[in-house]
């Protein structure tokens, strides 16, 4: 079975990204996989202790060069924890290599649709949006795009039609979502 495939990166954007990821997840009946993908060129390579009497403080989650990328670990992790202590059932991947592929290639094997997130605030150019840009060319499934400004009546007319007469997700929900989308765009 498919699922709705949610990539995060630990920005804050990530948070709400995994609440639509949620939602569709819900409404079309589908799994929730949530996907954080480290680059390769961060990984040290090698173990590093937990304290060091020049810098004491809590073990790395993982040894990487860039304590950036640890704190992104960090708020991925809690965002899955967060989503499992309310009951929700989620499978969380974390593959390493170039975000870009590794997304399209597991959006291709596992994904009905992929939510990603986008911080910026205009169109999508180079720089931070330079993944999304990637996958968007590349995606064979539809793409739902996050932004900052999504809320709840966002999310209500992204689901609408979805349902069935008792909530129950429409078996043809997906394809007819994004048909809609075609025509209205």
């Amino acid at each position: 079975m498919k699922a709705v495939l949610a990539a995060i990166d630990g920005s804050p954007i990530s948070r709400l990204v995994a609440q639509v990821a949620l939602r569709l997840s819900k409404t079309l009946g589908l799994p929730l996989v949530i996907i954080y993908v480290s680059s390769g060129h961060l990984l040290s390579g090698s173990p590093q202790p937990s304290t060091s009497p020049v810098e004491p403080g809590p073990t790395p989650l993982i040894p990487l060069k860039d304590r950036a990328v640890n704190e992104d670990t960090r708020v991925v992790l809690q965002i899955v924890e967060e989503l499992l202590n309310k009951g929700t059932r989620v499978k969380l991947l974390t593959p390493s290599g170039d975000p870009a592929s590794v997304i399209a290639e597991q959006a291709a094997k596992l994904a009905a649709i992929l939510v990603m997130g986008y911080r910026g605030g205009g169109l999508i150019e180079s720089g931070t949006a330079s993944v999304l840009k990637k996958i968007l060319e590349r995606a064979s499934v539809p793409v739902v795009v996050v932004t900052k400004n999504v809320d709840e009546s966002v999310l209500s007319s992204l689901c609408a039609g979805m349902e069935g007469e008792h909530g129950e997700p429409k078996n043809h929900s997906l394809r007819g979502a994004i048909d809609r989308a075609r025509r209205t765009c």
